[in-house]
């Protein structure tokens, strides 16, 4: 079941009313929120860690973390849980970008369709991207065999298919959006492997377009473009809901890290005129995940992941536009 199902106590009212500021941010405590979404308010440990929860439905809050669990799935806010007024709290940008995002998307209108998806396959040509030469990966030919995959199994379930590289080529980050515009996309999903100077890092993870007014994941303070409105904006419920199912998946679904669903204003996204989301499906330089990723099995595995995660979305996007 999607997030949606469950919330029989929604927001009566749009904004909350944005309570006292911490470090120049609005903050809403859990018990305001909880109240608002019909959620049960629960310290776990005192003045530290919050549980709210319904009957499918559970967020996990702990005190100066950005990380929180929704449904046991990594979620990164912009900023830190805080302590306020005895209680923790939360960022109300973060309330209204991400939560409500996350559990009652059918607020936002107008709900987008599902048919059409634009998959870009990361780097390519002279770019080769992310390689671990001990076990001969490339991430751009890896990436190139994940979107095929993909394709294949997308088609199979109905949509219709864009690979925005057919070949080993380079193309420029904002040609690729120009593509998925012209194809008139409903849904951009950029494929990508990871890599690190410490091998023991291993794991998934999957980016939606930073909101206005808030630092990406890599940072923690608020800088002068992240004041700027770009096109992907528009489109920020549908971001962040598909970066969570597409995360779940991939986390519910093969033995590594989740490390969460996470922000960048990363170029290709930029300048959408559809939702879209950046895939990170594993470590090249992690010893066992790398040799997984050598592995056509697991890349079907992890491909079929990434299937299940838009089709869960696209399922709580015809939930969302159902209800009046």
């Amino acid at each position: 079941m999607g997030l949606l199902a469950g919330m029989g106590l929604l927001l009566s009212g749009g904004r909350l009313e944005a309570e006292p500021k911490i470090n120049g941010v609005a903050y809403t405590t859990l018990k305001t929120i909880g109240k608002q979404l019909g959620l049960r308010h629960k310290w776990v440990q005192a003045d530290r860690h919050v549980m709210l929860s319904a009957s499918d439905t559970k967020l996990s809050m702990e005190v100066n973390k950005r990380d929180i669990q929704v449904n046991g799935i990594r979620v990164y806010l912009g900023f830190p849980v805080a302590m306020l007024n005895g209680d923790l709290a939360i960022s109300t940008l973060d309330y209204e970008k991400t939560l409500q995002a996350l559990l009652l998307p059918h607020r936002f209108k107008p709900v987008p369709r599902l048919v059409r998806i634009a998959i870009d396959a990361g780097h390519g040509g002279k770019d080769p991207g992310a390689q671990n030469k001990s076990l001969k990966l490339v991430e751009k030919q890896l990436t190139y065999d994940l979107s095929k995959r993909l394709q294949k199994l997308l088609t199979a379930r109905g949509f219709t298919i864009s690979l925005l590289r057919t070949k080993d080529e380079f193309i420029a980050l904002e040609k690729r959006t120009l593509q998925a515009n012209s194809a008139k996309a409903d849904f951009f999903v950029s494929l990508h492997f990871n890599a690190a100077n410490e091998t023991t890092v291993r794991g998934v993870e999957t980016y939606a377009y930073t909101p206005v007014d808030q630092p990406s994941t890599s940072r923690s303070k608020v800088v002068a473009d992240d004041r700027t409105v770009d096109p992907a904006h528009r489109h920020n419920p549908w971001n962040t809901l598909a970066a969570f199912y597409i995360q779940r998946a991939m986390a519910d679904q093969l033995e590594t890290e989740d490390r969460g669903m996470k922000r960048a204003r990363f170029t290709v996204l930029k300048g959408l005129n559809c939702p879209g989301v950046l895939v990170e499906g594993g470590f090249l330089t992690h010893a066992t995940e790398g040799r997984n990723l050598a592995s056509t099995a697991y890349r079907e595995r992890l491909a079929r992941a990434i299937a299940e995660g838009i089709v869960a979305y696209q399922n709580t996007l015809k939930r969302a536009a159902s209800k009046t």
